[in-house]
Order: C-alpha cells, then structure tokens, then sequence
C-alpha cells in the first residue's frame, strides 16, 4: 500500500514537472528578449543531454547510435519531399511575394542559416523527443497518445516565436517527428527529419513565422 502511494506520489510530481517544463516556461519566454529564446533552445538541448547521459536507464543508443538511422530514412526523405511541396504551395497561394527572397536576396545569411539550424534541429528533438520519452513517456498508456502529446507540447513551445500560425504548423510538425521518434528510437534520425523541414521553411520564404525579434509587449 505504502509503495502505491509513493508509486502514486511520484508520478504526480513528474506530470507536474512535465506541465511547468513544456507549458509554463516557453510563456514566460515570450516576456524575454528573442535571442533568449536561441540561447535558450541549445542550452535546454546541453542540460537534457547530460541528464539523460548521467541516467543509468536511458539506453545511450538512442541519442549517439546511427543504427536507428538506416531503415528510417527512406520513409523520412520521401515524407520531407511531400512536406516541401506542401510547404511550397502555401507559400505561393498565400504569400507568393515571399517565395525564396531569402537565398535571393540574402544568400550568404541563408547559408548560415542552413548550416546552423540543423544544430537547433538537435537540441529541440533532444528536448522534446528523447528526453520527454525517456521521463514522461510512461505518463501516456498508449505509443498514440505518447506521440500526440509530443506534438502539441511542441506546438505550444512555438508561442516563443510570436506568431500565432506557427503554434498549429509546428504541432502538425511535431506530429511527424513524434511518430519517427515512436518507430526508430533514434535522436539522429528525428533530427534529420526536423533539420530538413526547417531548412526548407526559411528557403520558401515561411521563415518569419517562426522567427521574429518582435516580442509580444511590443505590440
């Protein structure tokens, strides 16, 4: 009985840690400077990783190990080049004047960016994939609703970014990851698939969605 309750106990805490960590602290965010939210991402991404390395019931091969990589990355490419075209089409039915004015006009800040994001990629999937898995998955009793409260959770994340469309883009998104995340166990392969998604969003010309040094007080 005595176990029970602490059973019991336990878990209350963690879905309570879950709730501050994932909902309460990316609004509080949104009250910062916008760079806090870039220092903020890869910092999250470093404390996750050596919290889930110092944790001796995380099987390290899904954060380091490529073998999760292989029989993935088909579905992965051929699911990015629908998610392109897709992405591509909105940006000509709604705003057509947009369409790659990035690598036009700014090419060598567009390289950066296709460089680097991929960085973000990783410690956003780290975050929100490996490490909510890892310590909140046993939350969830299904593999569904593991994946369909990853996605929200990652959709809500994007209030950050100050634009009200990216939170249901992002959730759709993390839908995706979330599921690849469910099959393969692999940070590397959901890292993959995240970086080539958010590569293809700054290059259409979607990338102010989801970045703007605007805060929400300034409005």
């Amino acid at each position: 009985m005595t176990t029970a309750i602490s059973a019991e106990g336990a878990t209350r805490r963690r879905a309570a840690e879950l709730v501050l960590l994932f909902t309460v602290a990316p609004a509080l965010l949104t009250l910062g400077p916008r760079w806090l939210v870039s220092v903020g991402i890869l910092a999250s991404g470093l404390l996750c990783t050596g919290l889930l390395l110092r944790d001796p019931t995380f099987p390290r091969r899904n954060l380091l190990g490529a073998a999760g990589v292989r029989p993935g990355l088909g579905v992965v490419l051929r699911r990015a080049l629908l998610v392109s075209l897709g992405l591509l089409a909105v940006t000509v039915a709604i705003v057509p004047g947009a369409l790659f004015t990035f690598p036009r006009h700014r090419r060598s800040f567009w390289l950066l960016v296709m460089v680097l994001y991929p960085l973000s990629a990783w410690a956003q999937e780290i975050v929100f994939r490996t490490f909510f898995f890892h310590h909140y998955g046993h939350l969830f009793a299904t593999a569904r609703r593991r994946v369909l409260a990853s996605g929200l959770i990652f959709g809500w994340a994007h209030v950050v970014v100050n634009d009200l469309a990216a939170i249901p883009l992002a959730a759709v998104a993390g839908l995706l990851f979330a599921s690849t995340y469910e099959r393969s166990r692999s940070t590397l392969l959901v890292s993959i698939e995240h970086a080539l998604y958010g590569d293809v969003v700054f290059t259409v010309g979607l990338g102010s969605l989801f970045y703007s040094s605007a805060r929400w007080l300034a409005h």
